[in-house]
């Protein structure tokens, strides 16, 4: 949080009249990844704009960050997006005044569970009072989780028994024994966050058959529905050909306050430049097809003006979607 205060005013002028952007995003996870490929590209690419990142502990933090003006940009997810515009958990105690208008998709998530080798688990049911990691606590894909599980009657059973801990302890703490279950996830149907690929080249896990307990809290959580998909990104047998899972798409989310031309030139650089980001994050999304880089956005938020500039020079506006002032 003291970082911040060096970064000086939002969107201010760097080095050579770029505009710098300073974009919050959550560490220890597939956004970190996301934005760290993205910022390299820009920086190299352009000549306006200028990213600078500033690592929080996720979206909530994000949103907070935002709603008061310390930074320009920042990722998250959709859910948490929802839950700030509803005063719901994590911002009922402390609601915020205003979200940023949707910039562009930077990964969509597939939720799922898995058991460790030996726990003897085999169908969600089972979780109950077993040592369970429903991921980082500080994470809005965490509070996602609960609500699911919440809906799904299951959450009171779990919460007793939850290992609370970092992403990138997960992998120790299996082979500690102190993880029986935890919930996984791909994105955008490439690969893993780096987290759990470590997970799966040190430990021995296996896919939770889903209950239709379990999908039904996905169905009654709102933008959700169980899906169930072909299994990527592992490189172990986890024992199914198939997952079923609750989808999350998370992007960048741009201030107003950034010039409709800054945006204008994130939007662009991702879209020309996708192979030199994905040389930096293969898990990318193929923003080469620009119809990828809308196909998270939520009918009640604005789009940033300049990326709506963007969307309708190349033919990809949709007049349903609103601009922002």
């Amino acid at each position: 949080m003291a970082g911040l205060g060096l970064l000086g005013l939002a969107g201010c002028l760097g080095d050579d009249d770029e505009t710098d952007v300073r974009v919050g995003m959550g560490t220890g996870g597939t956004s970190e990844e996301m934005t760290q490929a993205l910022q390299r590209v820009v920086d190299s690419e352009s000549e306006s704009a200028r990213i600078i990142t500033q690592g929080t502990s996720g979206d909530p933090e994000n949103v907070r960050l935002y709603n008061d003006g310390d930074i320009d940009a920042h990722t998250g997810n959709n859910s948490s997006i929802i839950a700030a515009m509803n005063d719901e958990e994590p911002f009922a105690e402390e609601p915020v005044d205003e979200v940023a208008p949707q910039g562009f998709l930077l990964h969509t998530f597939h939720f799922h569970w898995l058991a460790v080798e030996g726990s003897g688990i085999e169908t969600t049911d089972d979780l109950a009072g077993r040592d369970v990691w429903p991921l980082q606590p500080d994470w809005g894909i965490r509070q996602l989780a609960q609500d699911v599980h919440e809906n799904a009657g299951m959450w009171e059973d779990l919460e007793g028994s939850t290992v609370d801990i970092d992403a990138g302890d997960v992998a120790g703490a299996i082979e500690e024994g102190r993880v029986e279950a935890f919930i996984g996830y791909g994105a955008n149907f490439t690969g893993l966050p780096g987290w759990l690929t470590e997970v799966d080249a040190r430990a021995d896990v296996y896919a939770v058959e889903t209950t239709d307990t379990l999908r039904d809290g996905i169905d009654a959580t709102e933008g959700m529905s169980a899906n169930e998909i072909d299994v990527y990104g592992y490189d172990q047998d986890v024992g199914t050909d198939t997952l079923v899972t609750w989808d999350e798409p998370g992007q960048l989310w741009i201030s107003e306050d950034v010039d409709d031309d800054v945006a204008y030139e994130l939007a662009r650089v991702s879209h020309e430049y996708v192979d030199e980001i994905r040389e930096g994050q293969a898990d990318y999304p193929d923003h080469s097809d620009i119809d990828i880089m809308t196909s998270g956005y939520m009918s009640d938020v604005p789009v940033h003006a300049g990326v709506a500039d963007f969307l309708e020079d190349n033919d990809a506006w949709d007049d349903s979607w609103d601009r922002s002032s």
